[in-house]
């Protein structure tokens, strides 16, 4: 019974110490970096027979997201891109399509090289073109400026540089703890992947920047002067290449200033705003992620038929094992307007994403949406529309 006791308690002291001396994911803030993410993706339905002609459903989307920052200045790009074309199966159904693309960036100076005020500039633009119409509509475009405080900070690479060191504890290549320090140093070359390429090119550069990481766990003295061979290197690749990690940023940030809508849909110049805006995001332990984003667009034009609109997007992600993500999403959105109805919509998605060979992954979906109101161009949903879909896409960076 003694032993027994003992035993439990060195067990629990060793959680406790490895617990106490665990790294977390908050900790890295290394100012200077990139994150680059995109996608593609694309589903098709054909059916014939028993039908007056040919039918088909297709959709295909693109998008994209590019965030540097550094001590002075950070900006960020992310754009998205969808288009759908359908026949219908009855005689004399014409075809149909419509697509619709945004772009929006912003760029932030920070005033004294921290994480604390900043003054910035943005800019969107859109362009689409809706399934009744004959053409597409004019370009929108915005421009923007105002002020801010805070900063977001990017540990995704600390995330992989946490995936393979368990991974080659788990083939017996690391023998030993790794230091919070020794684990910073790491994911700091981590992070440095663009400027590898930049240096050595995209066919070379990878000798030199997987040499580096064996050089950050020898600095840790946790593997010798042999290094991790052959097979490490080998296991390194396949987790950066092939293992891909979802993002995991910490920090908050706030925002607000005046936007002008240059030209809108209708060809229209457009008013003034007051935009505000509200990012946060936590890592919660070594898998997990919430980010959550909220914007508000306040029109100054009584003469305009919307007053206000408010979004909030708030984002869960759990990584079950290296290759399967559980993925939740709530958005809601409401659009105030001077004349009509006002308009709630509320989308909820929960799903799992495969990581398949050659970056390729396999989602599967459930999503429940409901639209309250009908203004503009929305459509009322009184009750919640149920959707479950399956589909492969293809990650490019």
């Amino acid at each position: 019974m003694n032993r027994i006791k003992l035993s439990l308690t060195l067990i629990g002291t060793l959680f406790l110490t490895n617990s106490l001396s665990a790294i977390e994911m908050t900790e890295y803030k290394v100012i200077e970096g990139s994150y680059q993410e995109a996608y593609i993706k694309g589903e098709l339905t054909v059916k014939d027979g028993n039908q007056d002609q040919t039918s088909y459903n297709a959709h295909a989307d693109a998008s994209f997201k590019t965030i540097h920052t550094s001590a002075p200045y950070s900006w960020g790009l992310n754009g998205n891109a969808n288009s759908d074309f359908s026949k219908g199966s009855t005689k004399g159904d014409k075809s149909k399509d419509n697509y619709n693309t945004y772009l929006k960036g912003n760029f932030d100076k920070y005033i004294n090289n921290d994480d604390t005020i900043f003054i910035y500039g943005s800019g969107d633009l859109g362009y689409r073109k809706q399934v009744t119409a004959d053409k597409a509509d004019d370009l929108f475009s915005k421009v923007g400026a105002g002020a801010g405080y805070g900063r977001m900070y990017d540990a995704t690479p600390l995330a992989v540089a946490i995936r393979i060191v368990e991974d080659l504890k788990s083939y017996k290549i690391i023998k030993k703890p790794v230091s919070d320090a020794g684990m910073i140093a790491l994911a700091k070359v981590i992070d440095l992947k663009e400027e590898y390429q930049s240096k050595y090119g995209l066919n070379d550069y990878k000798k030199y920047w997987y040499s580096d990481m064996e050089k950050a766990l020898k600095s840790a003295g946790v593997i010798g002067e042999s290094g991790v061979g052959t097979f490490g290197i080998v296991r390194i690749n396949e987790i950066i290449d092939l293992e891909k990690i979802s993002g995991r940023f910490h920090g908050w940030q706030v925002r607000g200033g005046l936007g002008q809508i240059l030209s809108n849909y209708d060809g229209k110049s457009g008013s003034t705003t007051a935009d505000a805006e509200f990012d946060y995001g936590y890592p919660i332990g070594y898998q997990s992620q919430f980010r959550e984003t909220a914007t508000l667009y306040k029109i100054l034009d009584s003469n305009e038929a919307i007053d206000f609109q408010f979004k909030n997007n708030a984002i869960y992600t759990y990584e079950l094992t290296d290759r399967i993500d559980w993925e939740n999403n709530w958005a809601i959105g409401f659009d105030k307007y001077n004349k009509g109805d006002d308009v709630v919509s509320n989308s909820l998605s929960t799903g799992f994403r495969y990581y398949l060979a050659n970056r390729l992954t396999f989602d599967t979906t459930l999503s429940l949406t409901k639209t309250d109101g009908t203004n503009g161009n929305s459509v009322e949903t009184p009750d919640w529309s149920t959707t479950f879909f399956t589909r492969v896409r293809y990650r490019l960076k």
